[in-house]
């Protein structure tokens, strides 16, 4: 991987205070192929880029923050989530989840494994978090705002899971060792906003484990803009440049970022950072 100069790009509000230099990859008046039905009227968007950054964002009056209200999980994962569920912790080696877990045991395989708290922000159906506990003798803790979601992970994983959005008044004096989210920093508004109030729950020399959609490797595949990456609920997309300078422009040294090819096909960037002191 090429050394990153963090001083020559940028993560300022979406680059977008310099007109110039923005540029429109693409312009959506239907949904792409496999999209999710969200039923949206209007569905005119654009995918916009940074020339610095080359950081991807959303350009629409689509308002996404009724996508989590009115059974996202539902519409992405259909109406049987533990269906769901098994079908993908059946496919073991096969599965994004499986590597997902390995690298983050084996990242974190020095730590003092009874004494670490954790929560994964954005928990989903709970699929890692289930298979992190079998590994590890963590506090395990995830945070999950879809109702579906969230009841099936309590009763049928019997997983610790806070049924609301992310808010930092939520968490008061409540402080981790590690925060982890995945695929989620994508779907919020202001992610600078966003990773900078989830720091604030890590405790001194806590850590953070990322992952983002790859917008560079997904734009030159033979799909494009058409891929999952570039989807309606993704407000950004990112380069490895801007995923590091956010991580940077919010107090965190980065100890490991990747850009892979899923086992589902999905190219992802990943990180470890921690928390500057």
């Amino acid at each position: 991987m090429k050394r990153i100069n963090h001083k020559k790009y940028c993560f300022d509000l979406m680059c977008m205070k310099n007109i110039q230099n923005i540029k429109t990859i693409h312009t959506f008046l239907k949904p792409p192929n496999n999209e999710p039905n969200y039923k949206i009227k209007n569905y005119k968007r654009s995918i916009l880029q940074c020339k610095n950054c080359h950081h991807f964002f959303a350009k629409h009056k689509i308002n996404t923050d009724n996508l989590y209200k009115k059974n996202y999980s539902t519409i992405s994962h259909g109406t049987n989530i533990k269906l769901k569920f098994d079908k993908i912790n059946k496919l073991g080696k096969k599965s994004d989840n499986f590597h997902r877990v390995e690298r983050f045991i084996k990242f974190f395989n020095k730590k003092d494994k009874k004494k670490i708290d954790m929560i994964d922000i954005g928990s989903g159906m709970g699929i890692f978090l289930y298979n992190l506990k079998k590994k590890v003798k963590w506090r395990l803790n995830g945070l999950e705002p879809d109702l579906n979601f969230a009841n099936f992970c309590k009763k049928n994983l019997k997983l610790k899971i806070i049924n609301k959005h992310f808010k930092k008044k939520l968490f008061k004096n409540k402080k981790y060792d590690i925060i982890s989210l995945n695929k989620v920093a994508e779907h919020v508004k202001n992610p600078f906003k966003f990773i900078n109030d989830i720091k604030s729950l890590l405790k001194t020399n806590g850590s953070i484990y990322i992952e983002v959609p790859d917008g560079i490797a997904a734009l030159r595949s033979k799909q494009g803009v058409s891929r999952e990456e570039f989807f309606l609920d993704h407000l950004h997309i990112f380069s490895i440049q801007s995923f590091s300078n956010l991580l940077i422009k919010c107090g965190f040294k980065i100890l490991r970022i990747r850009n892979i090819k899923e086992k589902s096909g999905k190219y992802t960037l990943y990180a470890f950072a921690k928390k500057n002191v």
